[in-house]
């Protein structure tokens, strides 16, 4: 009995009938297994979700398992959110009256 049946076979299956999103239901004798795997990150993360639905109606744990291509792209997402914070902030004191660069742009314009 497998230990656990590889997102692989799901992508096989998905390639081989031309489907973009595949959701395994298996059941070995002692275990079910439930494999999901989507042709982009929108048809990955909708069939995850489909197989957290099955695992729901199953009485699972709880489980909202995401792939780990969808998980790490909504890191990337975070990171970049939180640059993006960053640079409005430095980009606000830039822009406050009496900073640094305002002060040095007067002092040229002053002709001395």
């Amino acid at each position: 009995m497998p230990q656990r049946i590889p997102i692989s076979a799901a992508r096989q299956v998905g390639q081989r009938f031309d489907c973009p999103q595949v959701i395994v239901l298996a059941w070995d004798g002692e275990l079910t297994h439930i494999v999901t795997w989507g042709k982009t990150l929108e048809d990955c993360s909708q069939a995850a979700d489909g197989g957290n639905r099955l695992k729901e109606k199953w009485g699972w744990p709880e489980s909202n398992d995401q792939p780990s291509r969808v998980k790490r792209l909504e890191l990337r997402v975070q990171q970049l959110e939180e640059a993006n914070r960053v640079l409005r902030r430095a980009n606000a004191e830039k822009s406050r009256p009496g900073s640094t660069i305002e002060e040095s742009a007067e002092e040229k314009g002053s002709g001395g």
